[in-house]
């Protein structure tokens, strides 16, 4: 309650009656009981509503008046509307989420709108509470409505749409795929500005409204830093140097090189951000170029020399050409750079050069008077089984004549010969497991060959690459001057030489029946060889063997396999040239091994299976008869007729001037022996040495054997072989 006092009339202050002291007091006396009266009623009122709202007080139009603190509180939760029912919709660059009120906590803040109700007509002193008391009193007062929400919370979930709806750039890429460049485009990312975003939202839920509302924020476009545009462009640069063949083309050759290729040639390096040099790498354009012209050069061709009519002549020669592949290379990458830079060139020229012979015709022809036959040398052999009946020795001869071996070139006779498939090769004898099989492999037997041109190039005084020794030896070759040659299972074994003087050398293999012939013509520079005799050591003989067979009638011996035996050979070979200086010395070494003699005898029913082998006096011959009954028995008149005879058999084991002798036979007791060599023994086994001599010796051996039925003799006559070496067969 407000007072206002107005200024006393004029007419008062001239009254006669009263005194100016006496209005003074007066005065003063009424304004102090109005003041108590006022503080009496203001204490009086307060007690009254203690723990209630005044009467006149409103919070939002709600009347509380005389309400308690609970119940006013009640009466505003049920009387205001609900400000958590609603929902912030934020729209970020068209991805749109909505956050309900009551997530941030947007309610009124009751218990500060309560403390100011319940604070009003309550001032800190008497007057003050004493106009407020009597303001609401007179014209009641109203609290304005207070809100509140969690900020912090409501600006994580903002926070969080800003993260979701922020899109990074992404720059173009370049990949390689199967030889192409492929560009994976590029896109436009958009930032958010948060703290735009969480203000909008902050000012949107700022309002009494209970009513949901909405914000949109529209992002900012973020340009990628490498576009498509540019990455294409440098594709596409890539692709035009690869995207045709290339042709090229010369005086007598043209090519071309596929796409396919080119794009292994090619590349991209990007060597800054959005920025690619394009590369073209030159060892691959050489190494294709390369192989072309191993499939193209032409070698020139040497004049060599060859016969007509039995005189020499001269073959001429004739140039080849080659590619020139370092220039052509630098062709076709200068051509690939100006595809780079836009042009396109028709094609690249194959830069070819010619190739000159090293020995000419008029060279030839100066030295063909003094073409002469450095080495030949002959091979008798029978046609049978085992060489093909001489097929196998014939073709590899036929196949090598006429070849020319130029300076420092190597003859290789398996390579010379060409494949040995069948046809026209047969089969023919090989060794296998120690025994000779006559039909056991194609091309067998033209080692006749390879073994008669070895010793016409060995001593024309060659340089000698290769050559290997039969395993057995073999008595139409010289001894340790054999050459066998065989291919099989990626292994081989050839016979090589070099040509080693400084001229062409020509082959001549001449075929007559039973007999091949190797010529090596060429310019006699004066060398000279000498062959040392063959130096024959560690001689091991061959044994004879009985093998039983179903292939040959009972009891019926046939030959299968002669007698071979194992000795070492050294054979030296010295080359001197014009002046006398050792141009090779070579020491051939030959290890040959022994295969005993082998024949074949029918079985009796009864006798060892087929295959099984014996010593020729371990065989028991044919079986004996038995004794056919007498149709027509009489009784023997000597019931007893004593001890039967004894019968002598004996068998011999041993080699060299060492064997046994075992006596087999029945009804014996006593054995004695006469060795043929003026030796005797006695026993049942009985072992002796015969001194060998040079050459083989032959001794009849008798055996004599006693016992209770009489006395019976058993010769049979013992080889022992000489010490002397095989004899060598020119």
């Amino acid at each position: 309650m407000t007072t206002r006092t107005d200024p006393f009339p004029a007419s008062y202050a001239a009254a006669p009656r009263f005194g100016w002291n006496r209005l003074a007091f007066w005065f003063t006396l009424t304004l102090a009981g109005i003041i108590v009266f006022s503080a009496a009623f203001a204490v009086g009122y307060a007690r009254m509503n203690e723990g209630r709202v005044l009467p006149g007080v409103d919070v939002a139009g709600v009347d509380l008046a005389g309400l308690s603190r609970s119940a006013a509180a009640a009466k505003l939760r049920t009387s205001l509307p609900s400000l958590s029912n609603g929902t912030l919709t934020v729209n970020i660059s068209g991805q749109e989420e909505s956050i309900a009120y009551s997530d941030f906590g947007r309610d009124y803040d009751t218990e500060f709108m309560l403390t100011q109700a319940f604070g009003l007509g309550r001032g800190s002193n008497l007057i003050d509470q004493l106009r407020e008391q009597m303001a609401i009193l007179l014209n009641g007062i109203s609290v304005q409505p207070q809100m509140m929400w969690n900020s912090a919370e409501l600006s994580a979930r903002v926070a969080d749409l800003v993260s979701a709806a922020q899109v990074a750039s992404v720059d173009a890429t370049i990949t390689r795929e199967n030889g192409r460049y492929v560009v994976t485009p590029s896109s436009t990312g958009t930032a958010i500005d948060v703290q735009q975003v969480v203000s909008a939202a902050m000012a949107a839920v700022d309002n009494l409204s209970p009513q949901s509302t909405e914000i949109t924020i529209q992002g900012t476009p973020v340009a990628p830093a490498v576009t498509t545009e540019e990455a294409q462009a440098a594709a596409d640069r890539a692709e035009s140097v690869v995207a045709t063949q290339v042709q090229l083309s010369g005086a007598e050759l043209s090519t071309s090189i596929d796409p396919d290729i080119l794009r292994g040639w090619v590349y991209l390096n990007e060597v800054a951000l959005g920025e690619w040099q394009l590369s073209i790498a030159s060892d691959p354009i050489v190494q294709h170029l390369s192989s072309y012209a191993l499939e193209t050069d032409v070698p020139a061709t040497n004049a060599t020399f060859g016969f007509s009519g039995g005189a020499v002549t001269v073959v001429p020669s004739a140039p080849g050409r080659a590619l020139d592949v370092a220039a052509t290379s630098a062709n076709v990458l200068t051509a690939l750079e100006a595809r780079a830079n836009g042009a396109s060139p028709a094609s690249v020229s194959l830069a070819l050069v010619p190739v000159e012979p090293e020995f000419t015709t008029a060279q030839a022809q100066a030295l063909a008077g003094r073409v002469t036959m450095l080495g030949t040398w002959t091979t008798n052999y029978i046609p049978g089984v085992s060489n093909g009946f001489g097929v196998n020795i014939q073709l590899p001869t036929t196949a090598v004549d006429g070849q020319v071996v130029q300076p420092g070139e190597q003859f290789d006779y398996i390579t010379a010969i060409g494949p040995v498939t069948s046809p026209p090769y047969v089969e023919g004898g090989v060794l296998i497991h120690g025994q000779i099989r006559e039909d056991g492999a194609i091309g067998g037997g033209m080692c006749s060959s390879s073994t008669t041109l070895f010793n016409a190039a060995m001593r024309a005084g060659f340089q000698i690459d290769a050559r290997g020794n039969h395993s057995i030896y073999i008595s139409r070759y010289p001894v340790g001057l054999d050459a066998t040659v065989w291919e099989s299972g990626g292994q081989r074994r050839t016979m090589a030489f070099s040509n080693d003087t400084g001229y062409p050398v020509l082959i001549k293999g001449i075929n007559a029946q039973g007999k091949v012939t190797f010529e090596v013509w060429g310019i006699d520079d004066g060398r000279t060889v000498e062959l040392s005799d063959p130096v024959v050591e560690n001689i091991v003989e061959g044994g004879n063997l009985l093998e039983y067979s179903d292939d040959v009638a009972p009891g019926v011996r046939k030959k299968k396999q002669d007698r071979y035996d194992a000795f070492d050979s050294t054979v030296t070979r010295t080359v001197r040239d014009a002046q006398g200086n050792i141009l090779h010395e070579n020491t051939f070494q030959s290890h040959y091994k022994k295969l005993d003699a082998i024949t074949l005898v029918g079985r009796f029913p009864g006798d060892p299976p087929a295959g099984t082998q014996i010593l020729p006096e371990q065989y028991p011959g044919a079986p004996r008869p038995d004794p056919t009954p007498d149709p027509d028995p009489t009784p023997d008149p000597d019931p007893d007729p004593g001890p039967a005879a004894p019968s002598p058999r004996f068998s011999v084991n041993g080699s060299g001037g060492s064997y046994t002798f075992t006596a087999t036979g029945s009804g014996a007791a006593d054995w004695s022996w006469n060795f043929g060599d003026g030796s005797n023994g006695n026993g049942q086994t009985v072992p002796h040495e015969y001194t060998v001599m040079e050459t083989d010796q032959t001794y009849t051996v008798t055996l004599t054997v006693t016992g209770p039925g009489g006395t019976a003799q058993k010769s049979r006559t013992v080889t022992v072989p000489g010490s002397g070496p095989p004899a060598p067969t020119p």
